[in-house]
């Protein structure tokens, strides 16, 4: 009986270390990444994008890599002057988050959440500015985390040099105006590798 109280614990304390000392691979077909544009002052559309990569290693170091050119607005002949005229994917393919997770977030128990505010990195056309990104993190009972924005994060656009072309798309659409700041949502699905 003893060996077996010994074996049971030697397994318990195993997988602990397993998945604390894990890396942590983004789920991408679980994964979602969303913004918010407006033009003519009222009309509010949703936008997503299909390609995301992301890790974070045992040490809380979080990198996210999104696929400017998967930009999905429902509209192909707008996906293709986003992509070309406002994210210029041919120089910049990828947009960039990088942060710090804390300690809470790493020791995060199965079926248990926390709300985490943490400074990014995001970097888009090569510009690299600070973000405030504030999520709710659950650590689901099987062997993944999930991390879901519980407020918009509002990116300026002239912060990334992306009022350009923005000018250029309500142009090209014929539009009295679309608006500088984007709300952006994202629900992040990793599991321990």
């Amino acid at each position: 009986m003893k060996s077996l109280c010994t074996s049971t614990i030697s397994v318990v304390l195993f997988l602990f270390c397993f998945s604390a000392n894990a890396n942590w691979m983004l789920i991408d077909n679980e994964s979602s990444l969303s913004f918010v544009s407006t033009k003519n002052q009222h009309v509010s559309e949703i936008h997503h994008f299909r390609k995301l990569q992301g890790e974070f290693s045992a040490e809380g170091k979080l990198h996210i890599k999104i696929d400017l050119g998967s930009i999905d607005s429902g509209i192909e002949i707008r996906d293709t002057r986003m992509r070309e005229k406002l994210f210029v994917v041919n120089k910049y393919p990828t947009a960039n988050l990088s942060a710090q997770l804390p300690e809470s977030v790493l020791t995060l128990e199965k079926g248990n959440s926390i709300l985490v505010t943490l400074p990014a990195e995001l970097s888009v056309m090569g510009i690299k500015k600070t973000i405030n990104v504030t999520a709710q993190v659950t650590r689901k009972a099987d062997n993944g985390i999930v991390a879901t924005s519980t407020q918009p994060i509002l990116i300026l656009a002239t912060d990334y040099g992306l009022s350009s072309g923005i000018e250029i798309l309500q142009k090209l659409a014929g539009l009295s105006g679309i608006g500088l700041t984007v709300p952006v949502n994202f629900n992040l699905v990793f599991v321990a590798q």
